[in-house]
């Protein structure tokens, strides 16, 4: 990219590697949160894992700078990380901007802007159907995105409040626990599959993804995790993802996964027994005990239905905000998805032509015999000749599964359809499918 000129004596250009420690001190200083405001060397780890390669879809010149040329002062940045997730089956390619900052005196002057501007022309370019971000509430509505995947939902619970899970004070867990090493990679990866039948939106990982963010990651990286295998004698018949935080004072748990042959009870149960064990040896950085332990692995995860008490209290999910810049495009490559939920539905075999309506664009959909042909973006759609309506951005919410037609009728009053029909037809194409849980790649 070549650079560009902004007002005030500004730069926005691709980085450098010799940017690096610029760039990984500033984010580390400019991400800091009110009211300490302590530096969090962990962003700047993970911007220095993005830029040494440790995941091999990124590297400098995915980092969009903004150069202050009178004193030669980074003062905003951005970095795109090209990912392949999965969507009920099908591969899609998607990009993430990330670790989105700018230094406080040069804020409100639309830099962060224009650099989406240089990540969504990047996006396109790299054929990326969909866009995420994770960030403050809001912002980033104003760049075309939506709240459409839920994030970090489950359960928090105590370091005592597991000493109930086996029913026997002497009895041991049924699988044993062990820390993960490199031979145990391919195990993970194939293992990993199967939460794509659980849930709707999962990151697509190789063995190669795997290994690179579990050994190639700095151990201080905000998205440096540890993985534990479950075993029963001697052979691995699961694992867990967790990572503990700087200070030390908790364990986050963000993935449980096992094989055909062990069932959830057998494994949620040996995890809370290690998870427990685990806490008790930690010791935080300013004193005292590690007590608290998260689940974050979404609201419906099996292993939440083996036990009661010991999972403590629910907790409330956030959401990626999702941008989709080419409806048809995304819909198109779902095609699979969309015919499979029609042929198992009421409606299998339903042909005709489908109009969504946007109200100030909509999308067109011809059917024949329950086989999807042409897709196709249209302008306005009249009201009265479409058969679903949806406002604003709220399509992204049925699209990305987070809540179906009916859910989102009852949120928007401006969600409706004319007849009982393509109200039931919307539920069976879109929405209620994705179970929370999504774990992007880093």
């Amino acid at each position: 990219m070549e650079s560009i000129s902004l007002d005030d004596n500004l730069i926005l250009r691709t980085a450098t590697a010799d940017d690096r420690e610029e760039v990984a001190e500033f984010n580390s200083v400019v991400m800091a949160e009110p009211p300490e405001m302590t530096p969090e060397p962990e962003i700047g780890d993970w911007t220095r894992d993005l830029f040494d390669g440790v995941n091999r879809r990124v590297g400098p010149s995915d980092f969009t700078v903004v150069e202050d040329t009178k004193t030669g002062k980074i003062v905003s940045t951005i970095v795109y990380i090209s990912q392949v997730w999965n969507m009920g089956g099908v591969d899609v390619p998607m990009g993430m901007p990330e670790i989105v900052g700018t230094h406080p005196d040069y804020r409100r002057r639309g830099l962060i802007r224009k650099q989406f501007d240089v990540m969504h022309e990047w996006g396109k370019e790299r054929g990326h159907l969909f866009n995420t971000v994770m960030g403050i509430p809001y912002y980033y509505k104003q760049f075309g995105y939506e709240y459409a995947l839920d994030a970090w939902g489950g359960r928090a619970t105590s370091r005592t409040a597991l000493a109930g899970v086996l029913e026997k004070k002497d009895s041991k867990p049924p699988f044993t626990a062990r820390d993960a090493k490199r031979s145990d990679v391919p195990f993970i990866a194939k293992t990993e599959l199967h939460s794509h039948q659980r849930l709707f939106v999962t990151a697509v990982r190789d063995a190669k993804i795997f290994e690179r963010e579990m050994f190639g990651c700095r151990e201080g990286s905000m998205v440096a995790y540890r993985v534990r295998i479950l075993e029963r004698d001697g052979e691995p018949v699961g694992y867990y993802i967790y990572d503990v935080p700087t200070k030390r004072d908790m364990i986050r748990v963000d993935s449980l996964e096992i094989t055909d042959n062990a069932n959830w009870l057998d494994a949620t149960s040996s995890m809370l027994v290690d998870l427990k064990a685990m806490a008790e040896e930690i010791e935080p950085v300013g004193g005292g005990k590690c007590e608290k332990i998260e689940f974050e692995f979404g609201s419906e995860h099996p292993a939440l239905n083996m036990f009661d008490t010991q999972f403590g209290a629910a907790k409330s999910s956030y959401a990626w905000v999702v941008r989709v810049p080419d409806v048809a495009a995304l819909v198109s490559r779902l095609t699979p998805v969309i015919e499979k939920r029609l042929a198992e539905s009421d409606l299998r075999g339903w042909s005709g032509d489908l109009k969504i309506s946007f109200y100030r664009s909509g999308l067109q959909m011809k059917f024949d015999g329950g086989k999807l042909g042409a897709v196709e973006n249209t302008g306005s759609i009249e009201r009265h000749d479409a058969q679903a309506l949806y406002p604003d951005l709220s399509f992204t919410k049925a699209l990305f599964g987070q809540h179906s037609f009916t859910q989102l009728r009852d949120m928007y009053s401006d969600c409706f359809t004319h007849k009982r029909s393509h109200h039931v037809l919307q539920d069976i194409l879109w929405g209620g499918q994705q179970a929370s849980g999504v774990l992007p790649t880093n």
